[in-house]
């Protein structure tokens, strides 16, 4: 039988010398190594979730593991810092980690369980197996970890040495690697800083003077500065940047992780996903980010200097603040609300991260249409840019969609190497348009992910693709035409501008709740969404010289309206809006709780 080497990462130590490969994914083949990889024989194996239905059990069961360990998990935590909190406290606190590390190992292992044979002896070789991986500090650098060819490389490494399952020669070698996981940081300009360090100063300076309790914190809340100084005005509190959340955190250094108790499991009786429930918690605690662990008294007494809140609310702090989660989840025990709104979105994805925004929130707000129980509608507290002057000898804009390298959710949108099907299906797009419309084309490359995309659309169509606009609002409202990739915040954005607006992307890998059926009949009957990239280039051909007389149309204002409807809650007067709710919060309104 021939023999091929499984590769599992980037990491090309391990990719032998002459052999011929399988790659476990596309995330092994980097763009930027193209010169190196194209060298080899190899076959990438298919990525387990592009089958839907098997996504859509995964997410079942994986929903289910979730609570099971988020209340064993919280079981150990209360024993080990001597406290009493209920799973509710403690999923404010670990939930965003947790949501994603279980996904993140059922993703591995199951990647290692679609590897097929196929009458070849399969090899695989380890880079320096080490039992005492890197711990996370926290959240942020978690993800980071989940990213990093370093990390995977140890995890299909642990999974491989634990499973007798596989029938794959595993050889080690003496040769490692360097750990480069890191979080992405966005520098600061002179002015920007200063500006920074005014605003925190007068802060800390109000925060010795402020009442032990407030009505309402407001953290990441996502309105613009302008109207959020308006709102505070209009509630009539001080305005506040809040930023003690921003602290620098210095950590403990981690315990010997290995003499810890298991957290244990015992949901299945089904013999393979109980093989996979004993690995976990085999590896759970050795993964635990250091901020709920080591750190967590840390935390604790850093947020109980910080005055109360009756009311709480942010936009998106509740993933990444350990600060703030610990401060707010404190609140919430003595019976602070949790306000939490959307940051995003147009299409809700049909799942995304087992609805924990609604489990958290004593009021849930959304953006348009409630498709949860709990979930209050309001206008959106991000969108802001509208048309004053339309250039209709502007661009047409292509705003694209990246993602991470590896698959870091079980979530209803391109996950992994799915992210590359994104880039393919809008290159062809590219090339079945004419070279006049194309001259007119630009594209705005997703600013995060890990598909290098940027450089690939560079060597595919050359530098003058890449569209010179600095911002996206700026990119959206110099735009003829704003094409966008993918249904979520830019596709609001882009049709919340009054600019003509138009949709290509992969239906199938962009699952949506149902209550958008209506809608996306009629955005693709006035010719606003696609999924075929050659009637979306005919369409584009159609209108490029005049979009704004399709724009129009009133088949075309039909949809839009229908899309304002369900997706988007456009008022006349927001700000109203806004202080009647927190009004009504602060005077005892109901919510889910």
């Amino acid at each position: 039988m021939e023999s091929k080497l499984l590769v599992t990462t980037a990491l090309e130590e391990s990719w032998g010398f002459d052999e011929d490969i399988i790659f476990l994914g596309e995330w092994c083949k980097q763009h930027s190594r193209k010169h190196i990889w194209i060298k080899r024989s190899f076959d990438v194996c298919d990525y387990h979730w592009r089958d839907r239905e098997k996504l859509k059990a995964d997410h079942d069961y994986l929903e289910i593991l979730n609570e099971d360990f988020l209340k064993n998990l919280s079981n150990f935590l209360n024993k080990f810092h001597g406290v009493n909190k209920d799973p509710e406290y403690w999923r404010i606190i670990i939930g965003p980690w947790l949501l994603t590390y279980i996904p993140v190992l059922w993703d591995r292992w199951e990647l290692l369980s679609s590897v097929s044979q196929k009458g070849h002896i399969l090899e695989t070789k380890l880079l320096k197996p080490d039992s005492t991986r890197t711990i996370s500090k926290d959240y942020s650098n978690a993800i980071a970890s989940f990213d990093a060819d370093w990390w995977n490389h140890q995890i299909f490494s642990e999974i491989l040495l634990y499973r007798d399952d596989l029938d794959i020669k595993i050889t080690k070698l003496n040769t490692g690697f360097i750990e480069n996981s890191f979080v992405p940081t966005y520098p600061l300009s002179k002015w920007q800083k200063l500006i920074t360090f005014v605003i925190n100063t007068i802060d800390q300076i109000i925060e010795l003077f402020s009442l032990k309790k407030r009505k309402l914190v407001l953290f990441h809340s996502y309105f613009p500065r302008r109207f959020l100084l308006k709102l505070y005005f209009r509630l009539r509190l001080f305005p506040r940047s809040e930023t003690r959340f921003n602290k620098a955190i210095i950590y403990p250094k981690p315990l010997d992780r290995n003499n810890l108790d298991k957290v244990e499991s015992s949901l299945s009786s089904d013999q393979s996903r109980h093989y996979f429930e004993n690995f976990v918690m085999e590896n759970i605690l050795r993964d635990l980010p250091i901020s709920y662990l080591e750190g967590y008294k840390t935390l604790l007494k850093m947020q109980s200097k910080f005055c109360e809140a009756e009311n709480i609310f942010t936009a998106n702090a509740h993933f990444a603040s350990e600060l703030f989660k610990v401060w707010s989840a404190e609140q919430q025990f003595k019976g602070s609300n949790l306000i939490i709104s959307s940051h995003g979105g147009a299409l809700y994805p049909l799942y995304t991260v087992f609805d924990h925004q609604e489990k958290i929130a004593d009021y849930r707000i959304v953006w348009g249409l409630e498709w949860m129980r709990g979930q209050t509608r309001m206008p959106a507290n991000k969108l802001n840019a509208k048309v004053q002057s339309y250039n209709s000898n502007g661009d047409i804009s292509l705003i694209d969609y990246d993602g991470l390298k590896y698959s870091y959710r079980c979530a209803a949108i391109p996950m992994g190497p799915l992210a590359v099907e994104v880039y393919n299906q809008n290159k062809d797009f590219i090339n079945c348009l004419s070279q006049d419309v194309r001259k007119k084309m630009k594209v705005r490359p997703f600013p995060l992910g890990g598909w290098e995309t940027k450089d690939r659309y560079i060597d595919d169509f050359g530098f003058d693709i890449i569209s010179s606009q600095g911002s996206l609002s700026n990119t959206i409202l110099n735009s003829r035409l704003v094409i966008c990739a993918y249904p979520q915040t830019t596709f609001s954005e882009a049709m919340y501008s009054g600019i003509p607006t138009m949709i290509l992307f992969h239906e199938e890998f962009w699952e949506v709740q149902p209550i958008y059926n209506e809608l996306i009949s009629l955005l693709k009957e006035a010719g606003i969404m696609y999924t075929d990239k050659i009637l979306a280039a005919q369409h584009v051909e159609s209108i490029a010289s005049d979009p704004m007389t399709w724009w129009n149309e009133p088949k075309t204002i039909l949809a839009r309206e229908k899309f304002n409807d369900l997706c988007l809650t456009i008022e006349s007067n927001p700000m109203d809006s806004w202080v009647e709710l927190f009004r009504a919060i602060s005077a005892g309104g109901s919510s889910k709780r």
